[in-house]
C-alpha cells in the first residue's frame, strides 16, 4: 500500500502506534488522533518526525459528533486530500446482555460503528487518485463470541459487515477490515 496522506484514529498507542510506525517515512503525512493519550501521542510524533514524517496530532472524543467534525476539519486543513483512513480507535468496556445500559450501548455504537462510517463518508469526498483505502480494525471477538463485552462486540460486528458496503464509496476507495488478533502467534514471533 502506497499511502502518503494517512489518518489513524487511536493512533497514539498500541496497534495504532505500530501502524503509524510501519507507514511512516519521507513524504508521508499522518494525522494521529488520540483521546486521553496526549503524552504518548507527542512522544510518537517526536519519534516519527526523525524519519521525515510529518505528524499532526488531534485530540477528540469520537463518541461526540462535535469532536468528530473538528477532526474532519483538521484533517482537511492539514492533509488537503486523503489516501488512507485507518479506523482503529474503539471504546472497550465490559458489559453483558444481563447488565448493559442504554448509555454504554450508545457510546459503543457511536464510537465503534457510527464514527468509522461518518469518517469513511468524509474520506470518500476528499480522495485523490485511485489507490485509496479505508481499513477498519475489528476484533477476534466477533468470530469467537463470549457473553462478555456485549456492546463492544455488537459494535465491532457491525463494523465487520461494513466492508460489504464499499460500493457506496465510489470506485476510487476500497474498504477493508483487519483483525490483528485473529492470528496472535504471527504477532508474538516478530
Amino acid at each position: 500500500m502506497e499511502a502518503n496522506k494517512i489518518i489513524i484514529t487511536g493512533g497514539a498507542t498500541r496497534i495504532g502506534a505500530a501502524i503509524a510506525k510501519k507507514l511512516s517515512g519521507p513524504r508521508v503525512e499522518i494525522v494521529i488522533h488520540y483521546n486521553k493519550s496526549r503524552a504518548k501521542a507527542e512522544k510518537l510524533k517526536k519519534e516519527l518526525s526523525k524519519n521525515q514524517t510529518k505528524i499532526y496530532l488531534i485530540k477528540g472524543d469520537l463518541s461526540k459528533e462535535t469532536d468528530l467534525n473538528k477532526i474532519v476539519k483538521f484533517c482537511k486543513k492539514k492533509l488537503k486530500y486523503f489516501d488512507c483512513l485507518i479506523n482503529n480507535a474503539s471504546l472497550f468496556e465490559n458489559d453483558k446482555l444481563e447488565n448493559f445500559t442504554s448509555d454504554s450501548w450508545d457510546r459503543h455504537l457511536r464510537t465503534n460503528l457510527r464514527t468509522p462510517a461518518l469518517l469513511s463518508k468524509e474520506f470518500a469526498k476528499n480522495t485523490k487518485g485511485k489507490n485509496n483505502n479505508i481499513i477498519n480494525i475489528i476484533d477476534q471477538r466477533i468470530f469467537k463470541l463470549t457473553p462478555f463485552f456485549f456492546s463492544y462486540t455488537i459494535s465491532k460486528t457491525g463494523l465487520y459487515s461494513y466492508k460489504n458496503k464499499r460500493h457506496e464509496l465510489g470506485s476510487q476507495s476500497k474498504s477493508k477490515w483487519h483483525c490483528p488478533w485473529s492470528n496472535i502467534k504471527k504477532y508474538k514471533t516478530k
